[in-house]
Formats: C-alpha cells, structure tokens, sequence
C-alpha cells in the first residue's frame, strides 16, 4: 500500500472540519428548538440564531460546496499549493464567529471574522474561476462559473448593509432587502446553481454527457434574478412584482423540470454504489420539490402567506440547504469514496434524512395550518425538537465514521494512514495546521465580547437617557381602549387562539425573546392602545413609532401584517392581559 499524501490528507481534513461544523450548527438549531419547550435562562436565542444561521450557511454549506468545486475541477497536487493557506484563513473567519456570535451577537469582533469570511472566499473563488478559465466550458462548467457569479453577486448585499443602515437606517425597507438579496442569491444563485454543476459534473467525469440548450441556461439565469421580485412585494406591493415574480416561477419551474430530467437520465446509467444514488435521488427530488412550491407563488395571495409564515419561510430554506445541496453532495462524495460508505455512515446519515423529512412535514404542515386559520398542533414544538435532536445524533455518527477505518479503502482516501508505513513532514504539518488554529483563536478571541458589551451598554444607557418623544398610545385607529373591571374569559380564550395560530412561531409568553419579545409583562410595559396598534397596524407603527422601531432594531426581524381584524386584537390584548396576571403577578400597569 502506497504511502499517504498530504494532499489526500488535506481533502480528509477539509471533509472533517465542514462535517464538524455542520454538528455544531445542528447543535445551535436544537438549542433554538429547546427554547420553545423548556426556559433557557442564560443563553440569548436570537445570538444563538446568528451563530446557527452563519456557521450552517457558511460553515458546513460553503465549505461542502467550495469543497466539492475544488476537488473535482483542480489536481491532485495543486490542493495544498493553491488553498491550503486560504483554507486555515477559512478556519480562522469560521471559528471565530462561532466563539463570538453566541456571546455578542452581531458585534464588533463577529462581523471582522464574518467580513474576513468573505474576503478569503473571494481568494477561493478567483483561484477556482482560473481553474476553471484553462478548461473546455461544458454545461457543468457553466452552471459551476455562473454558481461563483451568483455568490459574488450575494455579497453585494453584505457590503451594501453598512451604507444602507448609516443613510436609512435598520428600520427601512432597503435594509431588509438587501439583506434578504444576499439570502436569495445564495440560495438560488450560489447553492443551487454550484450543486446542479456538480452533479453534472459528476456525471460527465464517469462518460456521461448531459447537454442542455443556451435557451435552458438563459432561463435559469433569467429565473435567479427575476424571482428577487418577491422579495420586493414585500416592501411595495404592486401588482407588477407578483407578476414579474409569477412569471420568474413558471420559467424557474420549466428550466429545472428540463436540466433535473436530463440529470436524472445520466444519473441512471451511472454505476455507483445504490445507497450514494439514493442519496443523490433525494438531493435532487428535494430540488424539484422546491421549484413545484414555488409554482404556487403566481397566485399573489400565496405569495404573499410565502414570506409571512415564518414556518414555510424555515422550511424553504432547508428544503434547499438541506435537501437539495447537502444529500445531493453527500451521495456524490460517497461515490467518490469522500465519505466512508460502511454500516455507521449509512445508517448515520438515514438519522440525518429522517430529521430533515420529519421536521419539513411539521414545518410545512403547521404552516398550513396557520393559513387555513386552524390552529396550532399542540405537541408541535415538541415534535420540532424531537424531530432535530436527530441531527446532531446522525452527524455525530457520521462524523466519527470519519476516523474508523474502512473494511474496502480507496486508496486515494483513506481514514488514516497504515500504522506501519512512514508519516510524511507535510502530513504532521497539516496536521498542525488543524489542530492548532483552535488554540490561537482562543487567545486572540477571549477579550471581544467584554469590550464590546461595554460599549453595547454604554450605546444602550445613552440612549436611555435620552429617549424619542412618542405617543404612549402608539399611531393607529384606537386612543382609548376600556379594559373592564376584570379578565373576560371568552375574549381571552378567543385571543389565545388567534395567538397560538399566529404569534407563537416568534413571541413566547414568557419574557424570553425567540424571534421578536416575550409577551410576559407588556401590559405592564405598553398602554393597550399601544398594543392594539401595534396588533392592526404595524406596518405604520414599525415606520413611524420610536418604541416599535427600537423593538425593531433589537430584532432585526420585521413583523409581518397578518390582516388582524380589531375585535380579534382585543382577543389577544385580552389574553395578554391574563397572561401577565398569571405569570407577573400584575396587570395594566401601563394603563394607570
């Protein structure tokens, strides 16, 4: 048996630490479940939430896709010479925001390594597209150059999110959008378009050709930018964004059905092992799965509850980072002999399978239910966590399968190399490179979250001490709201109804934020006219009230307008109202 290579071990490495990261951001999402059933009185959901969204996008999602690009398209030997000091930069930008953003949220130390983050994947993205520039443009390469295109053009979002936020502030529509470009650029520019060439990839590497018109790729193209537009009836309504958006659908729609189809044929003569192919089937019924959902959308009534629902908001986007990119890749590295295809793996990853198959069913199905006005299941939350808690037990599994050794090796990567055979210097100085990044973030990270606590409370007493004039009864139709003598148990029970259908996804009736703030104690906080504006109008209210834009820029999550009639907000401030009496103690104090 041949001795190892270091180049073969820096692609174990690089499969090791994006395995590893995606543990951890499964580890996050179930903390973040954990919050809807248990109180967690120490950690900071939406801090947790940063951390999980950024290390699942950018840790496990860039790196497996970066990954599979470069280890496809480059030599053997140009790994370590091209990317190997981009890659301990990659690590450095990684663990860093995943030590700071936990603790401090979007800060000043979390945003240097998250600015370093894009910085160093443009050095990965200029060397690939070199690579790239030397070889025949075949339709992967194509849908592999135009990937690069689409997460260049995501970023834009990033860089434009400090002008936007100093000119118009983060209360404005402007920056929600931009930062909602660099989600929907990622998604259906970066990940989509990367894993579709990879799987074409992987098919013309084994003699199969798949062949697709200039007119198909035009309109793939074409269906990236133009579905942004729903991203735009979000802020302005008009007609003609649902139908430029119904239309960037249907051409979505089409252009996906023609290239999967064409896959789907390559793919079935290839010969890999069936449990790599399933895997892959999955990827790309996920990826089909996707474009029908969205179909839906030319109805602008379905496109509106799209973007409003938070669980089909959730669940679209693990449909694509989940189901299309990461089972789509995970066959392919199987096939490839990238990942262990033994008992542990297979059954690791069907634990995985069966956590995203059962939380997208709760997610999609709850939502549904939102729609249809029918309540909440009661055991949903549960079933969430339950459902998640399968993620971080299957990538466990998988990732140490990584480190067991394989009954039929490839030769070009094994777990570790044979006992008896010579270690390489180049071998023990990846290794050093793996193992000592940890030590030095440590001590280069340790102090941020201090300083940069001060100052958030430094900024926070300063605004304290000079808050905005504002109407304590808030912008809308009520200014005066008889609250009675007592509780009305029938409004309150009506109001409990309408909050569990709609506002539990974001608010716990606790006073523990998730997405927005708890409700315990707000009748304490707020006058009732205040809440019931806050309820029926909140689009004037997030736009013009000092108090609703200070929530906003906590949350950075702007509440949709869920078309609450006033007798149902008077359900809900009612129960409110019973809410604190049994949980704080006391009740309408803002009212006094």
């Amino acid at each position: 048996m041949k001795a190892f290579e270091p180049n073969d071990l820096f692609a174990r490495i690089w499969v090791r630490w994006a395995l590893g990261f995606f543990l951890v951001a499964s580890i996050l999402g179930l903390i973040m479940r954990a919050f809807h059933v248990v109180e967690i009185p120490v950690l900071e959901y939406r801090y947790i939430l940063h951390a999980h969204s950024h290390i699942a996008l950018l840790g496990w999602g860039f790196m497996m896709l970066m990954g599979a690009m470069i280890f496809s398209l480059e030599e053997v030997g140009q790994y370590i010479p091209k990317y190997g000091k981009l890659f301990v930069a990659l690590l450095i930008s990684l663990i860093g925001m995943l030590l700071s953003f936990p603790v401090q949220g979007y800060g000043v130390v979390s945003i240097s390594f998250s600015t370093l983050f894009v910085l160093v994947s443009y050095g990965f993205i200029s060397k690939l597209w070199s690579t790239i520039s030397q070889k025949e443009l075949t339709p992967a390469l194509c849908l592999i150059r135009w990937s690069l295109v689409g997460y260049l053009i995501s970023t834009l979002g990033l860089w434009a999110l400090g002008p936007v936020t100093v000119i118009f502030g983060r209360m404005h529509e402007l920056y929600f959008m931009t930062i909602q470009w660099f989600l929907h650029f990622q998604l259906n520019g970066w990940f989509v378009l990367g894993t579709l060439g990879v799987l074409v990839f992987f098919a013309e590497k084994r003699g199969i050709k798949i062949f697709f018109s200039v007119i198909v790729e035009r309109v793939l193209l074409a269906s990236v930018l133009l579905t942004y537009a729903l991203v735009i009836t979000w802020a302005d309504p008009s007609p003609v964004f649902f139908w430029i958006n119904s239309l960037a659908v249907s051409l979505q729609g089409i252009a996906y059905l023609i290239v999967v189809s064409k896959v789907s044929q390559g793919l079935k003569v290839i010969s890999i092992p069936p449990y790599a192919k399933n895997l892959i089937w999955i990827g790309l019924g996920s990826l089909l799965a996707k474009a029908l959902l969205q179909l839906l959308l030319v109805i602008p009534e379905v496109a509106v509850i799209s973007y409003t629902i938070r669980m089909y908001v959730i669940g679209f986007l693990h449909l694509v980072l989940l189901g299309a990119m990461t089972f789509g890749l995970i066959g392919i590295s199987m096939a490839d002999s990238k990942l262990p295809l033994s008992l542990l793996s297979r059954s690791a990853w069907m634990l995985v399978l069966a956590g995203f198959l059962g939380t997208e069913l709760l997610l999609f199905g709850q939502g549904t239910l939102v729609w249809l006005q029918w309540g909440y299941l009661s055991w949903y939350h549960f079933g969430l966590f339950a459902f998640s808690l399968l993620f971080p037990i299957g990538l466990a599994l998988a990732f140490g399968s990584l480190f067991l050794p394989q009954i039929h090796p490839s030769p070009s990567f094994l777990p570790f190399p044979n006992p008896n055979q010579h270690k390489s210097q180049a071998m023990k100085k990846a290794m050093i490179w793996s193992m000592g990044i940890v030590a030095m973030l440590l001590t280069s990270c340790g102090g941020g979250g201090e300083s940069q606590t001060s100052s958030t409370e430094s900024s926070a007493s300063a605004t304290e001490a000079a808050p905005p004039e504002a109407d304590p009864k808030g912008i809308g139709e009520f200014k005066n709201v008889d609250l009675g003598s007592g509780i009305d148990a029938s409004l309150a029970d009506k109001g409990k109804a309408i909050v569990d259908m709609k506002c539990t996804a974001c608010h716990q009736l606790n006073d523990k934020r998730l997405v927005g703030p708890g409700f315990q104690g707000v009748t304490n906080r707020r006058r009732p006219e205040w809440i019931m504006n806050m309820i029926t109008n909140v689009d004037v209210m997030l736009d013009q009230d000092p108090q609703a834009q200070k929530l906003l820029e906590e949350c950075l999550t702007r509440m949709p307008n869920q078309n609450i009639s006033q007798d149902d907000a008077r359900g809900i401030l009612e129960f409110m109202r019973k809410n604190d009496e049994e949980k704080a103690g006391q009740r309408d104090a803002a009212a006094n």
